[in-house]
């Protein structure tokens, strides 16, 4: 776990973290939306389980639906953008609960920078209103291929945010996409305070 409470984790595989910065050619590889378009695509087997390139379980046939594109009608006719999942889980530290309540900005690596510059003349992209966990603890941001920030703006109740609230850089690939990128955050309880009673 990092100092800073956030955990990564990436199913099946080893988690993806942006330890410097990322080539254009890395985030510009053939989109795999255009050979997987339409029904009858066949889908990966993980786990006993057949998997869609856009995270859709296939059909009893081994089927994808069509895949999810940014800005392309079903069935992804054309190049499209393949899209995938950022989820930020949010965690008691000492139970390991999942907790309602905490608020997530999800923000995208747009100025070249490492590291998330939320203000300033060139700040990183916010993306989407903030996120509230529901009782699973979860957010989940559905995003092309790039470099990704989760930001808590405000602890669970009850709860107190992390020293560094904002994760360090996810980096979605075409390698890790289907299975999207997760990253966890432990919150610690507040310390109950005691008012002197008159």
């Amino acid at each position: 776990m990092a100092a800073n409470g956030f955990r990564r984790s990436l199913a099946g595989g080893r988690p993806w973290i942006l330890l410097g910065t990322v080539s254009a050619a890395l985030l510009l590889a053939a989109s795999p939306c255009a050979a997987a378009a339409g029904a009858g695509s066949a889908g990966q087997t993980t786990g006993g389980a057949a998997r869609c390139p856009d995270h859709a379980v296939a059909d009893d046939w081994a089927r994808c639906p069509p895949p999810r594109c940014d800005g392309r009608p079903p069935g992804c006719e054309g190049p499209g953008v393949p899209l995938g999942d950022l989820t930020v889980v949010k965690e008691d530290l000492l139970s390991g609960n999942p907790l309602a309540g905490a608020v997530f900005q999800l923000w995208e690596e747009t100025n070249g920078i490492p590291g998330l510059q939320p203000t300033g003349s060139d700040p990183d992209t916010s993306l989407g209103p903030p996120c509230t966990t529901a009782a699973d603890g979860r957010c989940v941001g559905t995003v092309p291929t790039g470099v990704y920030y989760w930001q808590e703006a405000q602890a669970p109740p009850g709860y107190d945010l992390p020293v560094n609230p904002v994760s360090e850089g996810l980096l979605l690939t075409e390698e890790n996409i289907a299975e999207g990128v997760t990253v966890t955050v432990d919150n610690t309880p507040a310390a109950a305070t005691t008012g002197a009673v008159a």
